[in-house]
C-alpha cells in the first residue's frame, strides 16, 4: 500500500505543470536581482522587458542623512494582473547587489516598509510612466555611489517572465556641512499606524532652533504645529497614505527633509506566541493520547490471532479416573470360587464365567 501511494504521488509531480514564473508574487523583501526574480523566475531565464527605468535623487545629498529618489517606469508591457517588481540595487551583477552592502539604508519603500524590493500592481502599459518614492538613508561616508532600478515582470501573452535594469546612476554625497539643521542620524520616521488612532510623532534633531511640519492629503498642504518636539497627525477614517515633511532651521542653511510617508491599515491580528506555542503543545499531545487510545493492548493484539482454544494440550484433556467402585458379574449361587477374593472376583470374574460356560473350567 505504501509502495502504491509513494508511486501515486511522484506521477502527481511529475504530471504537474512546470512554469518559469510566479505571477501572484511571492510580497516585498530585501532581495538581490537575481532572488527579486522568484516573483518572475530567476532574472538568468527572464525575458528582456521594454521598460526604461530611471532613477532621480535630489541636487545635495548628505552623509548619513535622509534623502527622497524617485524611480520611473515606462512603456512596461505587464501581464494581465499588472504586477511588476521593483527593486533598488547597487550593481548589475545580481550578486552582492543589496543597497546595505554600500551603506545605503531604506527608510521607507513605496509600499511603506523597508524593502528594497516591492511588487507594484498599476497601470502599467507601454503608453505609462508609473514613479514611485523612496525614502533612504545615504552611507556614512561620502564619495561616489552607484544605484541601479531593476525590474521585473510577466508579459502580456503569459508564461515568460521579462526582466530590467537601469542604466547606471551615479551619485555624490557629501561631508554635512558645520551646522547644518539635520534630523538626528538614529532616528527614523514611523511608516504604519491603524486606522481611527492619532499618531504622536517626536523628532530628534540637531542644530535646529525650530522646526515646522507640513501635512500634504493629495494637492491640499497644511502646516502641524510642533511642541516640545512633538507633532500629532490626526486619526484616519480610511486606509490610505499621508506625507508630511519638517523644515528645519538654525545657523547653517535651512533644510528641508523628504515627504514621509504614513500609511493607515485595518489592525491586524494580535498573536501571542506563548499561547501559540502552549495551544501546539496541547494539540500535540492531544493527537498522541488518540493514538494511544485507538491502539489496540499486546495481549488483545495476541488473541486476535490465538487459535489455541481449539488445540487441546495435554494439561487441558483429563486423563481417565479410574473407577473406584467397578462391582465386576454377579456371583454365582455357590458364591466365590475356592481362593477368590472379592477384588479378584470384581476384575476377573466375567472371564471366569466366560470359560465355565465354555465347559474350559
Amino acid at each position: 500500500m505504501r509502495v502504491k501511494a509513494a508511486t501515486i504521488l511522484l506521477l502527481m509531480i511529475l504530471s504537474s505543470t512546470i512554469s518559469t514564473a510566479n505571477p501572484g508574487g511571492e510580497g516585498d523583501a530585501v532581495r538581490s536581482r537575481d532572488c527579486a526574480g522568484s516573483c518572475h523566475a530567476s532574472s538568468s531565464t527572464n525575458g528582456v522587458s521594454s521598460a526604461t527605468l530611471s532613477i532621480e535623487f535630489p541636487d545635495e545629498i548628505y552623509a548619513g542623512l535622509l534623502m527622497e529618489i524617485q524611480t520611473s517606469v515606462e512603456g512596461a508591457d505587464v501581464s494581465s494582473n499588472s504586477m511588476s517588481g521593483m527593486a533598488i540595487l547597487i550593481n548589475s551583477d545580481g550578486a552582492k547587489d543589496l543597497p546595505a552592502n554600500d551603506g545605503w539604508e531604506v527608510i521607507t519603500d513605496p509600499n511603506g516598509g523597508t524593502n528594497n524590493y516591492v511588487e507594484i500592481t498599476d497601470s502599467f502599459s507601454s503608453q505609462n510612466i508609473v514613479t514611485r518614492s523612496w525614502t533612504l538613508r545615504a552611507p556614512s561616508n561620502p564619495g561616489m555611489y552607484d544605484l541601479f532600478l531593476a525590474v521585473q515582470h510577466g508579459s502580456p501573452n503569459g508564461g515568460v517572465a521579462m526582466s530590467g535594469i537601469s542604466n547606471l546612476t551615479q551619485v555624490e554625497v557629501s561631508a554635512v556641512p558645520e551646522n547644518l539643521p539635520q534630523l538626528a542620524p538614529d532616528w527614523t520616521p514611523t511608516n504604519t499606524r491603524n486606522l481611527g488612532e492619532e499618531t504622536t510623532i517626536k523628532l530628534e534633531t540637531l542644530n535646529t532652533d525650530s522646526a515646522t511640519v507640513e501635512l500634504k492629503r493629495g494637492a491640499e498642504i497644511s502646516e502641524i504645529s510642533v511642541v516640545d518636539g512633538e507633532f500629532i497627525i490626526p486619526a484616519a477614517v480610511n486606509p490610505g497614505v499621508v506625507e508630511w515633511r519638517v523644515i528645519l532651521t538654525g545657523e547653517g542653511p535651512t533644510q528641508t527633509s523628504p515627504w514621509f510617508r504614513l500609511t493607515a491599515q485595518e489592525p491586524g491580528w494580535e498573536i501571542d506566541e506563548t499561547a501559540l506555542y502552549l495551544q501546539s503543545i496541547a494539540l500535540l499531545l492531544l493527537c498522541a493520547g488518540l493514538v494511544i487510545l485507538r491502539r489496540p493492548k499486546r495481549e488483545d493484539s495476541n488473541k486476535k490471532y490465538d487459535n489455541t482454544k481449539y488445540i487441546s494440550t495435554e494439561s487441558e484433556v483429563e486423563a481417565p479416573q479410574e473407577s473406584t467402585s467397578h462391582v465386576g458379574p454377579p456371583l454365582p449361587p455357590e458364591g466365590l470360587p475356592i481362593g477368590w477374593t472379592m477384588e479378584q472376583w470384581q476384575h476377573y470374574g466375567q472371564e471366569h464365567l466366560n470359560k465355565l460356560a465354555r465347559g474350559e473350567i
